[in-house]
């Protein structure tokens, strides 16, 4: 069981998220009341990804951990409620394009019904079957739809997908569908590691236009920065790479970094985009329960997601 913890009574004021968390099926989801507050976690069982990738495998059992990390967490709001899509998204036979597919129509279908959507990964492809999602829910309500993505990552992840779709050419992915359907393709990226990326793909990033900001440079990022990318989009694709932060704090990512960036210092910012955005959507990726140490990177991604679903419902 996932959900489950300390449990100090069933009065609201010393409630726990595992004691509120209402776990059920898609169908079930979709019946929920239109106009309530409200997030769901939808879960991707698997590091297909990274595996072709060639990283570091375990990044498929992150989810459990968050989720294990988050049940403890105490309820501040009798208001918003908490829901977990029942069954995690596997890939069969290592046919990750399915699962993707599925996973988009599973974020439209749940964006549809007012929910605030935390994905829960699982390698960093899950992004590119979360954008699918919010851009299909996109069109159904416009014909040129403003989508920024807010990538806080090491990598750029946009390398060639000839061979097929991996954790690392996702937001390349993305590119050729915007220009395909003659959309912007907004794409910022914070915590670039220099050294984690090739001189082809910072060329790439260059010609494609894409923003983006050195893990050195978090401290010092100009706000105006910040809430012009949220000011100029109608939704907002928030995705987290574990990667990005210090080995200290993130030991166990696919791809630890040494001069990762500082949780604190990143959280203002996450905590912004969160606050300000008129149409979240979050994943959150990359974490390695098989080289972490007593649960330290689940535990630090599941503060950083509570803390950005109360700062949405504030």
């Amino acid at each position: 069981m996932y959900w489950s913890g300390r449990i100090d009574g069933d009065e609201l004021d010393v409630l726990r998220i595992h004691q509120v968390v209402n776990v059920m099926d898609l169908d079930e989801l979709l019946k929920i009341d239109l106009k309530e507050k409200k997030v769901c976690f939808v879960s991707f069982n698997s590091d297909e990804g990274v595996r072709r990738n060639s990283g570091r495998l375990g990044a498929k059992d992150g989810w459990i951990h968050v989720k294990k990390a988050l049940s403890g967490f105490p309820i501040f709001r009798e208001d918003l409620k908490f829901y977990d899509l029942k069954d995690p998204i596997e890939v069969v036979n290592h046919d990750l394009e399915s699962a993707h597919t599925k996973m988009a129509k599973i974020v439209s279908s749940l964006k549809e019904r007012g929910f605030l959507v935390v994905v829960l990964g699982g390698g960093h492809d899950i992004a590119f079957a979360n954008y699918s999602g919010i851009l299909d829910y996109a069109l159904k309500k416009e014909d040129s739809p403003k989508i920024g993505i807010i990538n806080f990552d090491a990598h750029f992840d946009m390398r060639e997908y000839i061979n097929g779709r991996n954790s690392g050419t996702m937001f390349l992915q993305i590119a050729d569908i915007c220009e395909e359907k003659k959309l912007n393709f907004d794409y910022n990226v914070f915590g670039i590691q220099k050294f984690s990326n090739t001189k082809r793909l910072f060329d790439r990033a260059d010609k494609l236009g894409v923003k983006y900001y050195f893990a050195e440079e978090i401290r010092t990022i100009p706000s105006d920065d910040l809430y012009s990318i949220l000011k100029r989009n109608d939704y907002i694709h928030l995705t987290l790479c574990t990667d990005v932060f210090h080995i200290t704090s993130a030991p166990g990512v696919s791809a630890p970094q040494t001069f990762g960036v500082n949780p604190r210092n990143a959280l203002p910012l996450l905590k912004t985009i969160a606050r300000y955005s008129k149409n979240l959507t979050i994943d959150v990726a990359e974490i390695n329960p098989t080289f972490d140490y007593d649960d330290r990177t689940s535990r630090l991604m599941a503060n950083i997601i509570y803390e950005l679903i109360l700062c949405h419902f504030e």
